[in-house]
């Protein structure tokens, strides 16, 4: 999920990089993404598709599906071999071949524009959130309802409700990722200081009851990082457990997730926001949060494994403490502080898409994508490689990755249906049923389907990021005095229109309302 998340992220920087100059480990828990929940289809097997069957004359040429996405490392060097173990079983299912066209997250943007620009052959293409209401707007991606349901049942009913949550003006373009989930935030601390100084960590309710915590640990342990930063775009806020809003995908304009009516409202005026910032200058005075956080460039990950620090913060999933005990080599025990939600973006961090101007063939490429989401074998083959020699079966379920093998993917979260994948070992298999558990029993989010445009704002936009990346960090880290420096953040918000934002946020909620 963490990889997820660092994914979406670089997708968010490299496309702001891009605007600007024309005007981001495969664990058990890998995020943003991003996941979906619902009933799952994850005791699947190979052959269980019921849409999929070789549904061409024998005589019809196979048909070569095009799929492209980033590639967020090196591509595995065994990657052709994979390709040609997926294709024996594409073949006899549905006469057709897939073409993994990888591209290098570095490019991936720019080059995803220029192929939905051009009639270069595609069938199969990975979007986000980010950029997936532009796409239709700009009539890039073929509307999938019927042939989702002539070709693609079973990713319907491995997504069941959340496919919806993709409609855009009553219609399907792209099918979310049946991801693992990751929604509401996490502190994450070491066991063994909260033993060796008699905290009970179930004592912990809130953001509140932090305080007489790190004032144990900075007493104790002077020269550590008592919270360390994200390197990533989570803001330190994410601690906050009375901040409880659908950030609607962006933050520029939120629905508070308790409130009664549904008004967007400016985020960084909310009372509990001020709030948030007064509780965070506090730890910073009092030495809990770095003097350098505003320049943070430290993996907290990195902090917790050398031994110098004691928290920090993460996106809440099941998995969280068990991966990131293993990853840092220390027990950490994860507290729930924000409540997980589902929103929009959680559902729809990554999707799959057909390019309208690029596939030559839709109902192949549907038939294609149907079978990442239902056949355990290809989606297998594709995340950890051929059994025997790049994984060995430890039983029916669980797998131990072979060292050097040539093929290391590291995307689970990018493709199809990722319930269907092995367990790795050392991962917990009741974990997936407590995920499952857990999408289940999940607040929805009032506005969950809803993807604002915001391409008539555009200019707005981009003059309140600037104001964002001025202020954000220093007010979010404790780093400058709220008083003195938030009426002014809130000044420059103002004069670079974030109003006139959330009037358009506003009016296009009130439409999306109005057509459920």
């Amino acid at each position: 999920m963490r990889r997820a998340k660092i994914f979406i992220s670089m997708l968010m920087v490299v496309a702001l990089l891009f605007l600007a100059a024309c005007g981001s480990g495969n664990t058990s828990s890998g995020s943003n993404g991003t996941g979906s929940t619902g009933s799952s289809s994850g005791t699947s097997s190979s052959g269980n598709s019921s849409s999929s069957g070789n549904s061409s004359s024998s005589q019809e040429p196979p048909y070569e599906v095009v799929m492209g996405y980033p590639v967020l490392g090196e591509v595995p060097a065994d990657i052709d071999e994979v390709e040609a173990a997926i294709n024996e079983i594409t073949l006899e299912k549905i006469n057709a071949t897939v073409k993994l066209s990888r591209i290098p997250i570095g490019q991936w943007f720019q080059q995803k524009n220029l192929i939905l620009a051009s009639n270069e052959k595609y069938d199969l293409i990975l979007t986000d959130f980010q950029s997936y209401s532009a796409a239709v707007a700009q009539n890039q991606f073929l509307e999938l309802d019927e042939l989702l349901e002539q070709y693609g049942q079973d990713i319907r009913a491995a997504l069941g409700a959340n496919l919806d949550v993709a409609r855009i003006n009553g219609s399907i373009y792209a099918t979310p990722v049946k991801g693992f989930n990751e929604a509401g935030t996490a502190l994450m601390m070491r066991k063994d200081l909260l033993d060796k100084y008699g905290i009970d960590a179930s004592s912990i309710k809130g953001t509140n009851d932090l305080d007489a915590v790190y004032a144990t640990i900075k007493a104790n342990e002077p020269d550590m990082t008592v919270l360390a930063p994200s390197n990533s775009t989570m803001p330190m806020t994410s601690v906050i457990d009375w901040l409880n809003v659908d950030m609607l995908t962006d933050g520029l304009g939120v629905l508070p997730n308790d409130a009664t009516d549904m008004k967007v409202v400016n985020y960084y005026e909310l009372p509990e926001y001020v709030e948030a910032l007064k509780k965070l200058r506090s730890w910073y005075q009092a030495g809990y949060i770095p003097k350098d956080a505003v320049n943070n460039k430290a993996n907290p990950q990195d902090l917790m494994r050398n031994g110098d620090s004691f928290s920090h913060y993460e996106g809440y999933t099941v998995f969280l403490a068990a991966q990131l005990s293993a990853t840092t080599g220390r027990e950490l025990v994860s507290i729930m502080m924000q409540k997980p939600v589902l929103t929009t973006q959680n559902v729809i961090g990554l999707m799959w898409a057909i390019p309208r101007n690029n596939t030559k063939n839709p109902q192949k490429a549907m038939e294609m994508l149907n079978l990442f989401y239902t056949d355990k074998d290809i989606i297998n083959l594709i995340n950890y490689g051929i059994e025997g020699k790049h994984y060995t079966k430890v039983d029916d379920q669980v797998i131990r990755l072979n060292e050097n093998s040539g093929y290391t993917m590291n995307q689970a979260f990018m493709f199809g249906n990722r319930y269907l994948t092995y367990v790795l070992e050392g991962e917990d298999p009741a974990l997936r049923d407590e995920d499952k558990v857990l999408g289940e029993s999940m607040q929805r989010s009032r506005a969950l389907g809803f993807l604002p445009n915001l391409e008539a704002v555009q200019t707005e936009v981009a003059a309140v990021n600037n104001v964002l990346e001025q202020y954000r960090t220093a007010l979010e880290t404790g780093s400058v005095d709220p008083d003195k420096v938030h009426p002014e953040f809130i000044s420059k918000l103002k004069a670079a229109g974030i109003d006139t934002i959330i009037a358009e946020k506003q009016r296009q909620l009130d439409e999306w309302l109005a057509q459920k």
